[in-house]
Order: structure tokens, then C-alpha cells, then sequence
């Protein structure tokens, strides 16, 4: 009687194929391949973290920029307005620092205000 061997490739095999973390020393190396690069490219200063806090720090620098600009521009008019607008100087004039011309008399209108809870 002749025995049929069973072929080398059989015998060797105990899992089935197509699984690719079949044992613990393949999850094991792919959780700390999986650390490693969590580190290299989140944790790191130059990692992917740090790179999103910096671009996010650059949209607020920048919008800040940008209403620097706008309120240089509105100073700048209104600085023009007061060097060559001789009506608007008056007015501000009469307004803030409460100047009259020689011979006006000003009127300051006082509005009283009532305590909190009285009735009229």
C-alpha cells in the first residue's frame, strides 16, 4: 500500500488566506507602526496639529489686517475732511468742545431722567 503525503504547503498553513492580522505579532506591530506615526505627524511641532493652529492663527492675523486697513482708511478721511472741510471743522467744533462763534450764546438742553421704579 502506497500513503499519499499531504503536500508541504497544507500542512503549514493554519489560518485561511486573505486574513491579514491573523496573529497577535501582526496587531501588535501594526498598533505600534500606527504610534509611531501618530507622533511623527500629529504630536510633533511640525506635525498636522500644529500646521492647523498655525493657518488658523494666519485667517485671524489677516482678517485683523484687514480692519487695520479699513479703520486707517476711515482716519485718513476724516483727517482729510478736518484739514480741507472748513463747514465740518465748525461743526465738530460746536459739537465736541462746545465753541460758539464772538456774540452766540449756546443752550444746553438737559433732559432729566427719573429714578428707576418712579411713576410719572
Amino acid at each position: 500500500m502506497v500513503k499519499k503525503r499531504s503536500s508541504p504547503a497544507k500542512s503549514r498553513r493554519s489560518k485561511a488566506p486573505g486574513k491579514l492580522f491573523g496573529n497577535k505579532v501582526a496587531w501588535i506591530s501594526a498598533a505600534i507602526i500606527l504610534i509611531i506615526l501618530i507622533q511623527l505627524f500629529v504630536l510633533r511641532d511640525e506635525g498636522i496639529y500644529s500646521l492647523m493652529q498655525l493657518k488658523q492663527e494666519i485667517k485671524d492675523m489677516e482678517s485683523h489686517i484687514t480692519r487695520l486697513e479699513i479703520e486707517k482708511a476711515e482716519l485718513e478721511s476724516e483727517r482729510d475732511r478736518l484739514l480741507n472741510d472748513p463747514d465740518y471743522l465748525e461743526r465738530i467744533a460746536r459739537e465736541r468742545f462746545r465753541m460758539a462763534k464772538p456774540g452766540e450764546k449756546v443752550f444746553h438742553v438737559v433732559i432729566e431722567s427719573k429714578p428707576v421704579g418712579q411713576r410719572e
